[in-house]
């Protein structure tokens, strides 16, 4: 893992993970002492002292190629999508414990909304998004993406939109959070893949992967 400088725009520093490999998904504690991080071999999620790159702990998914993780508002449980499987691992932080919820093939876009109630996990091939409640680990609903291929998901910070790129369709569809409805449906370059809402909820940035772009979307 790359550390870069953000003012001086110069790496600082490089994190080994041993024998860890494919590291992919990663969240930053709200303090900022820690990072956790998704190892596709073994399947993982791993604990960093974010200021030396030290593993503190090691979580098994018990699923296969663990790939994005959200974590919950009082950073108690982790939620991994393991796209091999279609599923995503639900990890408690404190016990170890983890609870298998089978999501589709090729789970991997993930989600949480700003209040943790709820996890948003598409499935790319059969294109559909489901939706767990953290209170129960349970799947409440599931809908179509509203394109093919969906890869990655985001709330806007009021938590009242989620944004959806689908990668095979070159489409970014937009949902109201609440009422599950599709609000938009945009026609994008070539494979859009990452999406980033701004803090202030007023743009989206997604990357066009097999276009070399970033779109910036009112």
């Amino acid at each position: 893992i790359t550390v870069v400088d953000l003012v001086d725009r110069k790496v600082r520093t490089t994190f080994d993970l041993g024998t860890h490999t494919g590291p992919h998904g990663m969240v930053v504690s709200h303090d900022g002492k820690f990072l956790w991080v998704t190892s596709e071999t073994p399947q993982a999620v791993l604990e960093l002292d974010s200021g030396t790159g030290k593993i503190l702990h090691v979580w098994n998914t018990n699923q296969v190629r663990s790939h994005m993780i959200v974590v919950t508002p009082n950073e108690k449980k982790f939620y991994v999508t393991n796209t091999v499987s279609g599923s995503v691992s639900v990890i408690d932080r404190d016990t170890g414990e983890v609870k298998i919820v089978s999501t589709g093939p090729g789970t991997e876009g993930i989600a949480i909304s700003p209040d943790g109630k709820e996890v948003w996990a598409a499935s790319r091939i059969d294109a559909k998004i489901s939706i767990i409640s953290t209170a129960t680990d349970v799947i409440v609903t599931s809908f179509p993406s509203g394109g093919k291929g969906p890869k990655r998901m985001e709330f806007t910070p009021d938590g009242v939109q989620v944004w959806v790129t689908n990668s095979s369709s070159d489409q970014a569809t937009v949902f109201d959070a609440r009422s599950r409805e599709l609000l938009a449906s945009l026609t994008l370059s070539k494979a859009p893949s990452g999406v980033s809402i701004s803090p202030d909820g007023r743009n989206a940035y997604i990357t066009n992967a097999n276009a070399n772009e970033l779109t910036f979307i009112d």
